[in-house]
């Protein structure tokens, strides 16, 4: 009698095992194809995350054994895992139809769609009110028309902007491959100049001033090789500070120190009409300013 209840109890032990494993594999053959089935977390025989952990184990061999990063990334989480020894003896000692699960992934089951939204009857729905029409398109009209006064009066990727005198400037650019003479240096009328800096003045930065007109920027290496070209247009006079450059192949270029288009450079000749002058700071904090002479420039 005790002997046939031992029996019956290591059977559902057997059983139940057997229940286990075979869920486990069923949920493994869920897996993408790139991702190997022993591959497992220390606390979870059939989770895994899909970049390297250190919690991730390998379960080849039955019991867990850690798993470098390298190993993961290139071996556990990559289609390549089937050649990894690794996974050659753990598939020695799985039964053949578990074996064909993990080789035979199930197939995907879509997401039924959501049931259509249930019309109304015209009878049942409520009238409109003129007020719920006319509101929305108001909102949307004001909201253009703010919009387009901040892209008019407030966007300027084109320049730093520093405190002065003189108006600033909007600029839009386009992309461009060519480099060739644009103009000089010279030539260009600033609609209210700075007044002339005083013995007592304090030398602040050089700026650069560009007009209403089109540009070609360039982006100069060190060694003076012009490597990118950019043409942009301005809609009103501006000023950003600018860093005077020499080369070593003499190249002298002015490079953008601030706003949308730091790092580019102006070249005289090339760049189109545009001037640099000396900004200086008086004591009671006034800006006062002078432009080189093209031969500076």
């Amino acid at each position: 009698m005790f002997g046939r209840r031992k029996r019956e109890d290591v059977a559902r032990a057997e059983e139940t095992r057997e229940a286990e494993r075979r869920a486990l594999f069923e949920q493994l053959a869920k897996r993408p194809e790139h991702v190997c089935p022993f591959l497992g977390l220390a606390s979870d025989r059939a989770g895994y995350q899909p970049e390297p952990n250190a919690e991730h184990r390998c379960y080849a061999f039955g019991d867990p054994a850690p798993l470098s990063d390298e190993q993961q990334r290139h071996v556990c989480l990559e289609r390549g895992y089937s050649n990894c020894p690794r996974y050659l003896r753990g598939v020695l000692v799985i039964p053949t139809e578990e074996l064909e699960a993990l080789r035979r992934p199930q197939p995907h089951v879509p997401v039924p769609p959501p049931p259509p939204p249930r019309v109304r009857p015209a009878a049942e729905r409520p009238a409109r009110r003129p007020w719920m029409v006319v509101l929305p398109l108001l909102l949307v009209l004001v909201a253009a028309v703010g919009t387009g006064g901040w892209f008019l009066l407030g966007r300027n990727p084109g320049v730093g902007i520093l405190p002065s005198g003189s108006p600033t400037a909007t600029a839009t650019a386009t992309a461009s491959g060519t480099v060739g003479p644009s103009g000089s240096a010279t030539g260009l009328v600033t609609p209210t100049p700075l007044p002339t800096p005083n013995p007592s003045d304090t030398f602040v930065a050089f700026q650069v001033g560009v007009g209403p007109e089109t540009y070609q920027l360039f982006k100069v290496d060190d060694a003076g090789n012009i490597t990118e070209t950019l043409s942009i247009t301005f809609v009103r006079f501006s000023h950003a500070r600018v860093k005077p450059v020499t080369a070593p192949n003499g190249l002298r270029h002015w490079r953008t120190a601030d706003g949308g288009l730091a790092g580019w450079s102006y070249i005289a000749g090339r760049s189109g009409a545009f001037e640099i002058r000396k900004l200086y700071r008086s004591p009671s904090g006034q800006e006062h300013a002078i432009v080189l002479p093209p031969d500076q420039v």
